[in-house]
Parts: C-alpha cells; structure tokens; sequence
C-alpha cells in the first residue's frame, strides 16, 4: 500500500507527539523535580542509607535473576522450538503466564506457598524466610521476568532452522559444542533483547514485591519500594523523584554497558567471521579424528563442510 506524503508525514507527528506526551514529558518532569533544590540536595537525598541499601538490593536482585533467567529461558525456548513431546502446548501456556496474571496475584500466590501455614511455610521454622525476606523479593522478580528471555529467543530458533546443527552432527560435534559454536552465535540478538527487558523489569518492578516485602530499609526494600514509600508513608515528594530518578539512572547505565558489551562481541565477531570467510578452506585444512570427531569445530567450517557433501 502505498501512501501519500501528506499521510506519512501525518502518521509520523502523530507517532511523536504520542511518544513525546506519554514518555518524554512524564520523564522531563520528574528529572525537573529531583534538580529543582540543587544538585546538592540530590546528592543528599539519593545518599541516605536507605536510599544505598535500597540500591544495593535491587542490583543484587537484578545479578541473581538475569543468569536464572538465561539458562531456564534458553532450556525453555529449545524445547519449545525444538522439542516434541506431549503437553506442549501446556508448556507455551505456563511461560505466558506472568503475562496474564497481575504481579499483586502473583505475590498474593507467593505468599500461599511460602508464607506461614502454606505449602513449603515450614521452612520458615528451619531458620529460612522466604516471605518478607530477600528471597521472596528474587522469587517475585523471577515470577514476572520467567517470559522475557524465552519468549525472545524462541522465534530466532525457528527462523534459523536446524541444518547447521544437523551438519555439526554429522562431522561429529557433541552437543555442547554444536550449542557453543553454532546456536548460541545464532540467538545473541533474541537472547541481548531479552536480557534487556529481564534487567529493566528487575528494577522496575513493583506490584510483587511490594506483597512479598516488608519493605523495612535494609532488609527488603528496593528502589521502588523507596520510591513508594518516600511519596505515600514520609510525604517526601522530592524524595521520592530524586530515588525515582536514580532507578532511572542506574536503568540506562545498565543498559547502555549492555549495549556496549554486546557492540564489541558483535565486532569481534564480524572480523573472526571475514577472516574465516576469506580463508579458503582446504581438506587437508580440516583434521578430523576418527571417528570423524573435530578436535575444533565452528560454523564456517560446518558450512564449507557441507557444501562439499
């Protein structure tokens, strides 16, 4: 379909001024507010002790989240991909899950199961508290975030197939090392974006936490539960947007090392690539050891490889 340039133009101020009403006046105002006394006084205000702790808190649960997510998301999103088996479908219904249900449910299904007089309540008498403790905090945040990495790298497996896996097979790679040097290079895009959306709802979630939270300063309050409590409980409305402003702050710089990181392993191997690509590859190049097993094995060489089959 093609249109107009009155309507393009027309669809893409429309576009701005929605992005710019909802996202970029809402974020100036807040940044606005917390600077409105002085740097000073934000200094001081995001430098109190519970401000820190609060900080440290959400850092530490957003360090312990991310890696679980990976590995169960990865595992998740191959057998998804990949996998057949019976209940299958119930599988692709459980990931979605936190999508379709409210955080504060899923606190409130928490505390069921962890709290006292639930299901595994009696591990509270062992000296272990999960409810109103730090491990319900990474519990509720796992509950919300379980969808991310999966959901990403899910369609990136379907897209790229399994050819390149079934020719590393057949010169004799192992499982680990056809995952190593095949598909995970081909999923980093999918698996980055997802890490992405899993460390910004980390930091930014509240309606499970706050359920499973007794949201002391020191023990179990994050960043938004400050937030809250700085704008409901102290009536400190500067407070309240210089913390809302540090959340934001440690969010982009999270982000944007992300994205730092993921341009220089993009790089690396874009060059690693060319030079391989370059390279003719010879057969008596390729040392293989019986029975057929590489001692090394990447995807340039599967490719070449195969195409000589």
């Amino acid at each position: 379909m093609k249109l107009s340039a009155t309507t393009r133009y027309g669809l893409r101020t429309i576009a701005l001024v929605y992005l710019f009403v909802l996202l970029i006046v809402p974020v100036a105002l807040i940044f606005w507010r917390s600077f409105e006394h002085g740097l000073g006084q934000f200094w001081e205000w995001i430098t109190t002790p519970a401000a820190i702790s609060a900080l440290q808190l959400s850092l530490l649960i957003v360090v312990i989240v991310v890696p679980l997510n990976v590995i169960f998301g990865i595992i998740i999103a191959l057998a998804l991909a990949r996998g057949r088996f019976p209940g299958k479908g119930v599988l692709q219904a459980v990931v979605d899950l936190p999508f379709a249900v409210s955080p504060v449910v899923a606190g409130v299904a928490l505390i069921l199961l962890w709290g006292y007089g639930g299901w595994f309540g009696g591990v509270e008498s062992l000296g272990f508290r999960v409810i109103f403790g730090f491990p319900g905090l990474v519990l509720a945040t796992l509950f919300v975030t379980l969808p991310f990495v999966a959901r990403e790298v899910e369609p990136v497996l379907r897209e790229i197939g399994t050819e390149q896996e079934q020719a590393a097979a057949t010169l004799g790679a192992s499982g680990w090392q056809t995952f190593w040097r095949i598909t995970l290079p081909a999923i980093r895009w999918g698996l980055t974006y997802g890490i992405v959306l899993t460390v910004a709802r980390s930091l930014g979630e509240y309606g499970a936490v706050t359920m499973v939270s007794s949201n002391y300063p020191g023990i179990s309050q994050t960043l938004t539960l400050l937030v809250h409590s700085r704008y409901t409980d102290d009536y400190n409305e500067y407070g309240a947007y210089a913390a809302a402003t540090l959340l934001m702050l440690v969010a982009v710089l999270v982000l944007v090392a992300m994205s730092f990181v993921d341009r220089r392993a993009r790089n690396r191997y874009a060059e690693a690539s060319t030079t391989t690509g370059d390279d003719e590859v010879e057969p008596d190049d390729i040392h293989l050891t019986p029975p057929y097993a590489p001692e090394s094995i990447d995807s340039q060489q599967v490719l070449h490889e195969k195409e000589r089959v």
